[in-house]
């Protein structure tokens, strides 16, 4: 039997590949922007993409944040994707610095812009944002990327997966009780996505 999952629209992600994925590995997926239906779901996924900013500072003090923080803090499972995963966050630097729902210590920061990589005889600069498929230990499988900036946690308990790019080492999944994040997308990670999802919705119980 299908798992009722609850797909959050607060337009900031692209819904329609999330949708999908999640389909694809046993959801029967609701979209809604509706503060009180979110609020009253028992599994909810936050995809988001784009930058901190009046929108997100809008989400953070209104109905919809208020619902977020209620379906978290209540323990149902809740999965944020990319932005999503940032959003729970205290703050992030982007955009002279905003707010994030603040339900896990720690802030987003800028990858610095003059990374560079020893590669073969020479050097190069990496390119930023952050964009394509990276390894993340400790399961080695491989996800896609696409951030300029990215969660430093205070709490490195938090931390379930991690990723490098040039010499940052940073959060590549979270995940506190039955809240988790993940910065890569796991809807254009192919099987290593789905098998990611699937792992969420078979632990939602």
């Amino acid at each position: 039997m299908a798992r009722e999952l609850t797909l959050v629209d607060a337009g900031l992600g692209n819904l329609a590949s999330v949708e999908r994925a999640l389909i694809q590995v046993g959801s029967a997926t609701k979209i809604t922007n509706d503060p009180d239906k979110v609020a009253n779901s028992r599994i909810v996924v936050f995809p988001g993409q784009g930058a901190f900013g009046a929108t997100t500072d809008e989400l953070v003090d209104g109905a919809m944040g208020e619902a977020l923080r209620m379906v978290i803090q209540r323990g149902d499972p809740f999965l944020g994707i990319c932005l999503g995963m940032q959003l729970l966050f205290d703050s992030s630097e982007e955009g002279g610095g905003h707010r994030g729902l603040g339900l896990l210590p720690g802030t987003c920061k800028r990858f610095p812009d003059d990374m560079r990589i020893t590669d073969g005889p020479g050097e190069r600069r990496l390119k930023i944002p952050h964009m394509g498929w990276n390894e993340v230990q400790p399961s080695g499988e491989h996800y896609y990327f696409v951030h300029s900036y990215y969660v430093d946690a205070a709490n490195k308990d938090d931390v379930m997966w991690s990723a490098t790019y040039g010499d940052v080492d940073f959060a590549a999944a979270v995940r506190h009780e039955n809240t988790y994040g993940c910065q890569f997308h796991p809807e254009k990670s192919q099987q290593a996505g789905l098998r990611f999802l699937r792992a969420f919705l078979l632990g939602s119980r």
